[in-house]
Parts: structure tokens; sequence; C-alpha cells
């Protein structure tokens, strides 16, 4: 006899914050409730050579974020190791983070490029978390890369969880447990160019509007449309939701009999 094998179904929160304050919501951070209310995507766009990320585009005197490339042979050892527990990098993300020209090109005062190796995922036995962006400014809040058990890679957010080194294999246990995993990590995007896309365009609104008090005349034509939809109330809810994930426990007071 053994304990008994229970499976939970875990959905995270969504969650969405930037320098751009949304007008429905009390601090310009979307919850679980607000996040529907986010405009849509212009998701023809994706095709994972970032031609829509335009250099300058939030004029000449916005801070952008600093150069950061990852050395394309660290890179795919990266995914040659993680292709043993049948896991594999994005393309769309592999062209961005191996990049010398496409990270400077966000603008940002608050955040850094900083990827890392992969940790184990909590509640998935071949998940894995792969943290690329940190916040610059000390609210130790930083951006993941999920590569999860079913193939899909959602981008998630969570005030730093502990992750090895890009050349080190994951500890032997996860960074926190399945319950600290479900109530303090937040799904921000389905996936790495989306996420990208949206924290891009509202850091561009940002800067026009808000830091540099330019007309909104004068945004670059995705940022004048994305703004545009932002202003428009009556604008359909986005109809995007975290896909479940399983987690599978040993309950020592159930056994299984053999």
């Amino acid at each position: 006899m053994q304990a008994a094998i229970m499976c939970q179904v875990v959905r995270l929160q969504r969650h969405w914050s930037t320098v751009l304050e949304h007008g429905f919501t009390a601090d310009g951070t979307c919850n679980d409730e607000t996040y529907g209310r986010l405009p849509p995507l212009p998701e023809h766009l994706f095709t994972g050579d970032f031609d829509w990320l335009t250099a300058g585009a939030a004029g000449p005197d916005a801070p952008y974020m600093q150069p950061y490339a990852v050395p394309k042979p660290a890179m795919y050892e990266l995914d040659d190791r993680l292709a043993r527990y049948g896991l594999y990098l994005p393309a769309s993300f592999v062209t961005f983070m191996t990049s010398t020209t496409l990270p400077q090109r966000i603008p940002s005062p608050f955040d850094a490029w900083q990827m890392s190796g992969p940790a184990l995922s909590p509640v998935e036995e071949h998940g894995r978390l792969l943290r690329f962006m940190s916040d610059a400014q000390g609210a130790n809040w930083e951006s993941y890369l999920y590569l999860a058990a079913d193939g899909t890679c959602p981008v998630l957010g969570s005030t730093g969880l502990p992750t090895p080194e890009i050349d080190e294999e994951p500890e032997g246990h996860p960074p926190c447990t399945p319950a600290e995993f479900a109530e303090d990590i937040y799904w921000l995007a389905p996936d790495f160019e989306q996420f990208l896309y949206r924290y891009w365009v509202e850091n561009v609104i940002w800067s026009h509007l808000v830091d540099q008090e330019r007309p909104a005349a004068e945004l670059p034509p995705l940022a004048r449309n994305y703004f545009a939809l932002l202003q428009d109330v009556d604008r359909p809810p986005l109809d995007v939701w975290p896909a479940p994930l399983t987690w599978l426990m040993r309950n020592p007071d159930q056994l299984e009999l053999w």
C-alpha cells in the first residue's frame, strides 16, 4: 500500500500593472476582476520577428531599457537542457533575448532585463519558471516565462522567487510551495510577445503623455490605436484567461491498494 495521489487544479489570478494608469482601476493596477477591461491586442502582428517594435517609438528623450543580449550559445545550451524534459523555449523569446537591438527599444525607467536559469515548478512535475525581467527600483517585482507541461508559455509575475543562474541546473526543490504559488504568483499574459507588446505600448504612451507632456496626436500609430481603445468605454471585454494547472500530490491519510 502507498499514499493515494490527489489531483488539485490551480488557476492563477490575472494581473496587470505598468506606469500607465488605467481609468477603470483605482491605482492603475488590474486585478482578476478588472483585467478584462484591458484593450485587445493586434495579434496579427505577433509573428515572432518583432517588426512592430520600432526604435525610438517613445521619442528621443525617453528612458529606454539598457542593452541586453543573452549569448546565443548559452541560450541554445539552455534550450537543449530543457528539451530533456520535453520543454522548449518559444522562438520569439529566443529571438528577442539574444538580440543586440530589440531589448533596448523598450522604454522603461523602472525595469531591467535579467535572465535566469529555470527553476522547478511548484505545481507541475515537468514545468519550469524562467525569470527574464526585474524591477530596477527595489520593488522586488519580477516577470517570468512559465514553461508549462502542456507546451504553453504564459508570462507570470511575482515578488522575487529564487532562480538559478542561466548556466546552472535547478535546485532539487521548487522555490515555493504549491499553496504559495497559487496565492503569490500572478498571470500577466498568455505568451511572451503579447506581454511584451502591452508592456511596450503602455510605456510608450506614458512616456509621451505623462513624462514628456506631449499631445496624444503625436503618438506613433500603434500607441495611438491602443490609447483610443482605452478611451472607448464600449469596447468589448478582453476574454483571455489562464489555463488551469494541475497539481498532483500524495495524500498520506488515504491509502491506495495495489
